[in-house]
């Protein structure tokens, strides 16, 4: 033994968490599965991770879905798991991360109609945007709004979806 292996420390994980760990992967595995395979592309996994989410679509007897899932939970040892369950968390609108990014949307609307400012931010911040269509959306949800009451109407909602869709092409 060298002074160098002195120096290594080792952690010690129990059997029981080595298990739980599986089955978190084989889950998230699973999850992966039940999205529809266009999703797929988007996210941060291997070709080999891919091929076998595709081989489970053809898969329909009960052990061999179960047996699969073993094998995709150990392929994903290999994957970004932090990174990959982030993207899924953002698929799901009931996860918290979703919410969170849909309320950034939200907030960079009600700035884009309220601050003037806000325009030059958005078009900083996002510069592949369509500036012409942005300018006329903002616009007319600035209209919409000065109405005696404010209601949002087609445009604020329109500015709202134009908003994902440039975030979702950043």
């Amino acid at each position: 033994m060298t002074h160098e292996d002195d120096d290594i420390e080792y952690e010690l994980v129990s059997k029981t968490e080595m298990k739980r760990e599986m089955h978190r992967y084989q889950e998230l595995g699973e999850t992966l599965c039940n999205l529809p395979p266009a999703k797929w592309t988007d996210l941060p996994i291997t070709d080999v991770l891919m091929a076998a989410l595709e081989e489970s679509r053809r898969i329909k007897k009960h052990e061999a879905r179960r047996r699969h899932f073993q094998y995709i939970g150990k392929l994903m040892r290999s994957e970004d798991i932090d990174a990959l369950q982030e993207a899924i968390d953002m698929l799901d609108p009931s996860s918290e991360a979703f919410g969170r990014r849909m309320g950034q949307l939200e907030q960079w609307r009600n700035r884009l109609i309220k601050d003037g400012k806000a325009l030059n931010e958005f078009l900083d911040t996002y510069p592949d945007t369509d500036r012409q269509q942005l300018r006329n959306l903002v616009r007319n949800a600035q209209k919409e709004m000065q109405a005696e009451p404010p209601k949002p109407g087609a445009a604020f909602k329109k500015l709202f979806q134009l908003i994902k869709e440039i975030d979702s092409n950043a």
